[in-house]
C-alpha cells in the first residue's frame, strides 16, 4: 500500500489548514458584526442567504468548468483572490464603516469565491490519495475544520469582546493565511484527470445534461442529496439561533456560545483520529450511518435544555458524529464518482444542499423575528423535519444506499 503523505497531500491538506484557521475567525467575526449592528435574527438570517444563494448559482455553472480545467490553478487563484479581498476588508473595518447592504453584497462575493474553490477542492482532493487509503484521507480532511475552529473560536471571541477593532484584525489574519495558502499551493504537481469531450456549441449545456442525467441510473446518489438537503435545514437553523440565544441570554454570553463550538470541535477532532486509525467494515457502514443521523438530530434539538456543562459534553458528542457522517458519506461518494464526474455531481449535491440552508434561514429568520417562540422550541420542530427525512431516504432507499455507502475500493 502506497504511503498517504505524499507530495501533493501534504501540500493540499496544509493548505486548506492554513486558510481554515482564518476562515474560522472570519466565519465567527461576520455573524456577529451583522448581528451587533441590527439586532436582527431576520436581517442575519437574510445575510446568510444572501451568501447561500450565489453557492446555489455558482455551483450549477462552475460543476462543468471545473470538470474541464485544472483543479490545481483554480484553487490557488481563489486564495490570492480573498487574501487581497480579505486586506480591503479588513482596511474598511478599521476605518469604522459598516453599511449591511455592502457587507451583504461582499457576502454573495465570498459565496461565489467559496463554491468554486470547493468544488475544485473536493474534485481534486481523490487525485491525490493513494489507493486504498481514502478512509483515513478523508478522516484528515474532517479534521481541519473542527482544529481550527477548537483553536480560533475562544480567540475570536475574546478579540471581538476585548478590542474596539478586534473584527478587523480578524479579517486581517484571514487575509494573512490565504496569501500563505495559496503560495503553498502553487507548488503542487498533480496529473489531473480532466474532462476532454471535444467542445461543442452549448457545450456547457450538454455537460449539465450529463451530470443531472447520470441520477437517472443512481437513485442512491440523489437520494443522497435529498437526505443532506434536508438535513441543510437543521443546520441553518441551529447555526441561525444559536448564537442570538447566547447572546441574549441573562447568564450566557459570546464566549459561552465560542466554548460551545471549542467543544464541538474537540469531538470532531477525536472522532477524526479514531476514522484515521480503525476503518469501519463496509457492509456496516449503512447502518452506522443513520444510527449516526438520528443521534445528531435528537442531540441538536434537545441541547439548549440541558444545563451548559451538559450542553458542552452534548456539543463534543455531536461532533464526534458528525465527523463519522462525514467520513462515511464523503469517502464512498467520491470514491464511487468517476474522475470525470465528480465536479458535475458533487455541484448538484451542492445544489440540493444550498436549497435547503436557504429555506431554512428564510423561514427559521421569519418564525423567530415574529412569532415571540422561544428559540428552542423552533429548533425542535425543525428537528421532527430532519428526522422524518430519514425515514424517508436512507431508511426506505436502503438498498440505493447501501450500493454506494457499503461499496469497497475506487470507482472508475
Amino acid at each position: 500500500m502506497q504511503k498517504l503523505w505524499n507530495r501533493n497531500f501534504t501540500i493540499l491538506t496544509i493548505g486548506s489548514f492554513i486558510s481554515a484557521l482564518g476562515s474560522a475567525c472570519a466565519g465567527i467575526g461576520f455573524g456577529f458584526l451583522v448581528y451587533r449592528e441590527t439586532g436582527s435574527p431576520l436581517t442575519l438570517a437574510l445575510f446568510t442567504v444572501a451568501n447561500i444563494i450565489p453557492r446555489m448559482i455558482t455551483a450549477f455553472l462552475a460543476g462543468p468548468f471545473v470538470d474541464r480545467h485544472s483543479r490545481t490553478k483554480i484553487i490557488y487563484t481563489l486564495d490570492f483572490i480573498s487574501a487581497t479581498s480579505f486586506t480591503l476588508i479588513a482596511v474598511i473595518l478599521f476605518s469604522g464603516y459598516f453599511n449591511v447592504l455592502i457587507f451583504t453584497a461582499l457576502a454573495a462575493v465570498f459565496g461565489i469565491i467559496d463554491t468554486i474553490y470547493q468544488l475544485a477542492f473536493m474534485s481534486l482532493f481523490p487525485d491525490t490519495i493513494p489507493d486504498g487509503q481514502f478512509s483515513r484521507a478523508y478522516s484528515l480532511s474532517s479534521l481541519i475544520w473542527p482544529l481550527t475552529a477548537a483553536v480560533m473560536a475562544p480567540i475570536a471571541a475574546y478579540m471581538i469582546g476585548h478590542y474596539v477593532y478586534g473584527i478587523a484584525i480578524l479579517m486581517a489574519f484571514n487575509a494573512a493565511t490565504y496569501l500563505v495558502a495559496a503560495l503553498f499551493e502553487t507548488t503542487m504537481r498533480i496529473k489531473e484527470k480532466l474532462n476532454d469531450k471535444p467542445v461543442e456549441r452549448f457545450q456547457f449545456i450538454a455537460d449539465m445534461r450529463e451530470g443531472f442525467g447520470y441520477y437517472k441510473t443512481e437513485k442512491g446518489l440523489l437520494g443522497i442529496g435529498l437526505l443532506f438537503m434536508f438535513f441543510s435545514i437543521g443546520w441553518a437553523a441551529h447555526d441561525l439561533l444559536l448564537m442570538p440565544w447566547f447572546v441574549n441570554h441573562e447568564v450566557f454570553t459570546l464566549q459561552n456560545y465560542s466554548f460551545l463550538i471549542t467543544a464541538n470541535s474537540v469531538g470532531r477532532i477525536i472522532g477524526g483520529i479514531a476514522h484515521y486509525t480503525f476503518t469501519y467494515p463496509a457492509k456496516k457502514r449503512l447502518a452506522i450511518a443513520v444510527t449516526v443521523y438520528f443521534s445528531i438530530e435528537i442531540l441538536s434539538a434537545s441541547m439548549l435544555f440541558m444545563p451548559y456543562a451538559v450542553m458542552i459534553a452534548m456539543s463534543g458528542l455531536s461532533g464526534l458524529l458528525a465527523v463519522t457522517s462525514f467520513n462515511i458519506r464523503m469517502s464512498a461518494t467520491q470514491a464511487y464518482l468517476p474522475p470525470t464526474m465528480r465536479g458535475r455531481i458533487n455541484s448538484a449535491q451542492g445544489l440540493l444542499s444550498n436549497l435547503g440552508t436557504i429555506a431554512g434561514c428564510l423561514a427559521v429568520g421569519v418564525i423567530a423575528q415574529y412569532s415571540g417562540l422561544n428559540y428552542r422550541l423552533i429548533l425542535l420542530f425543525v428537528a421532527a423535519i430532519t428526522i422524518s427525512a430519514i425515514f424517508l431516504f436512507p431508511i426506505r432507499m436502503k438498498k440505493e444506499f447501501r450500493t454506494i455507502y457499503n461499496a469497497e475500493g475506487r470507482r472508475t
